[in-house]
């Protein structure tokens, strides 16, 4: 289906740089009916059609039963008859809607009713930018909807305050088992991120934790030139490095072993983690206690690596005030042939590779390589900004998750035929895609966490036997096929594409990362302490400086241990005896 570009509301973690952020807000997140995946930074489109979904067959108009009782009511094909009404309250965009259209009377509203029984009512509906200061008045007032949308920090006040219902059996309970597999798919890190000692108080807005993973991207075609090996280990690397430094440029500037740009040398993720140092993470030491990674010894192992392939002039002498636009420059001009980056960064190096309709470049994607014997692991972080939440006053929470199942019925379900009432939920009244995010009027919305995986898994087979039929029922996925078979055909348009969904594409890496067991998750996935609160912005910024200086050898390595210590001194030590308690109650 050929959709219209489609932004999630809710972006990826910050990247960085201006064309980091840009791409975040459009790449990292799991795609949802209507969704686009990812586009170029010229405005190439690699993936523009999305999943719009199939609903549970249990929810058909017309086709479901009568509960006369409580059990019934449990029953996921089961309708509410005579209907219910389920208050909550909304954030919300003019954009959403069709004229004469609210988000007190729309299509999507009337769907659930006529497909459930359930009447949503709105006891109020504000700006998605007041929504979170609307909804504390309301906390604090104790005047709340059956169920609601709140931040991590809501969360942990209502669940402190007795305010909301413990949904541990009602989960096992009305939940079905497509909704508890699409919630659990990355291990159940982002449930238990709900868990309150031991008890489910939310179900959490997911999203995929591991889009955040990062590769190495490498000239191939360099490879063969030089006669070196494909990497295998950090120490292939780092020969690659100086070999790919000491090339000849043609003229256009010094070469650079390892490319990067400003904003990843304040936090060179990638890089370190070969080393199994992990910054801005939370992880548990030796007594089982959580520490935080960026102050571990790995990290300083790994900074003076750095700083010695500086000193070797194996990275950019402007490095500390070169962006990602200026990096891109050196690509399109052979300066750069290694880089670490997440799946998208083709999307980033498009224009530089393709010139007046011709590849000139061969990138390959690869795992992260180990220093040693020990496999390597890309960070990535289950953290959850919203949740939602049922009052522990609600009469009919089976109603509430029957909305959730609908959902999640839609969101993995097989792509519609215009004019089909199921699409309804994608597309509103409107019954096809006319390029509103109507999606986002859905009062619970949850996003699939391995969708990309799923892409690693089935779209390089699909393209080699013409069989797209496992990835049918994501219109994100099989748009991302079309596009890598019309590549293949000769349409440079598409080579970003080709090196994501592709063959030994940056999905395929990510699907290895998940079958090995490589990905490293953040321990903390609570809401911000009170002393990070206060502190935070503090340390990162002085943590940032560091290593920047560190790198670029204005400062000795042996300045990591002076920063360690006055991070305990500013507030580190606080926060770690804060996190740590967090962490005792989430066991």
């Amino acid at each position: 289906m050929a959709g219209k570009r489609i932004h999630h509301p809710r972006g990826g973690k910050e990247m960085g740089s201006n064309l980091r952020k840009s791409l975040a807000l459009s790449c990292l997140v799991a795609i949802l009916p209507a969704a686009a995946a990812c586009s170029s930074a010229n405005s190439n489109k690699p993936a523009e059609s999305s999943a719009s979904p199939k609903a549970v067959e249990s929810a058909k108009p017309g086709g479901s039963a009568k509960p006369a009782d409580s059990a019934n009511a449990a029953d996921p094909a089961a309708k509410f008859d005579p209907p219910i009404t389920v208050t909550t309250v909304r954030g919300s965009a003019p954009e959403l809607f069709f004229p004469g259209e609210t988000m007190d009377k729309n299509a999507i509203y009337d769907a659930y009713e006529r497909d459930l029984g359930v009447k949503l009512k709105n006891n109020w509906v504000v700006d998605n930018k007041e929504y979170f200061s609307k909804l504390k008045i309301s906390i604090a007032s104790n005047d709340l909807p059956d169920f609601f949308k709140v931040s991590a920090a809501d969360l942990s006040q209502l669940v402190e305050s007795d305010m909301v219902m413990d949904l541990t059996e009602a989960y096992q309970k009305y939940a079905t088992d497509k909704t508890k597999k699409m919630l659990t798919a990355d291990g159940g890190k982002q449930m238990k991120s709900a868990t309150f000692n031991g008890k489910l108080m939310a179900i959490p807005q997911t999203n995929s934790p591991f889009n955040a993973a990062e590769f190495v991207w490498l000239r191939k075609d360099w490879l063969k030139e030089m006669n070196l090996p494909e990497p295998k280990t950090m120490q292939d690397l780092l020969k690659i490095s100086e070999a790919f430094a000491t090339r000849d440029s043609g003229g256009k500037g010094k070469m650079i072993g390892l490319g990067m740009d400003k904003d990843v040398l304040k936090k060179p993720v990638g890089f370190m983690n070969s080393y199994h140092a992990y910054p801005g993470q939370w992880l548990k030491d030796s007594s089982g206690k959580l520490a935080y990674g960026s102050i571990q010894p790995e990290v300083k192992t790994a900074l003076k690596q750095l700083q010695d392939l500086y000193k070797a002039g194996q990275l950019d002498p402007e490095i500390a005030v070169n962006d990602n636009a200026k990096l891109m420059e050196q690509v399109a001009n052979n300066r750069v042939g290694l880089m670490f980056g997440a799946f998208w960064y083709s999307a980033a190096m498009q224009d530089a590779v393709v010139k007046d309709k011709k590849v000139t470049q061969d990138w390959g994607v690869y795992t992260i390589p180990s220093i040693d014997s020990q496999p390597s692991m890309s960070q990535v972080s289950a953290g959850i900004d919203t949740f939602y939440v049922i009052n522990k006053k609600a009469k009919n929470p089976e109603a509430v998750f029957k909305l959730l199942n609908q959902w999640v019925g839609v969101l993995t379900g097989g792509l519609p035929k215009d004019g089909e009432p199921r699409a309804v939920y994608s597309f509103g009244k409107e019954l096809k895609d006319t390029g509103k995010e109507v999606w986002a009027v859905n009062p619970f919305t949850v996003l699939l966490q391995d969708l990309y995986i799923q892409g690693g898994e089935h779209i390089a087979k699909a393209v080699q036997t013409n069989d797209p039929s496992a990835i049918e029922w994501s219109g994100d996925l099989k748009n991302r096929y079309e596009q890598v078979k019309k590549f293949n055909a000769g349409d440079t348009t598409f080579w970003l594409q080709s090196k994501i969904a592709g063959e030994g594409g940056s999905f395929a890496k990510m699907y290895d990362y998940f079958k090995q067991n490589r990905y490293h998750f953040d321990e903390f996935y609570g809401a911000a302490t009170p002393t990070m609160v206060e502190r935070n912005e503090l340390l990162k910024t002085k943590e940032e400086e560091l290593f920047t200086k560190i790198i670029i050898g204005s400062v000795s390595i042996d300045e990591f241990d002076k920063f360690v210590a006055e991070w305990k001194k500013l507030g580190g030590d606080k926060i770690t005896e804060e996190v740590n308690a967090w962490y005792s109650k989430m066991k």
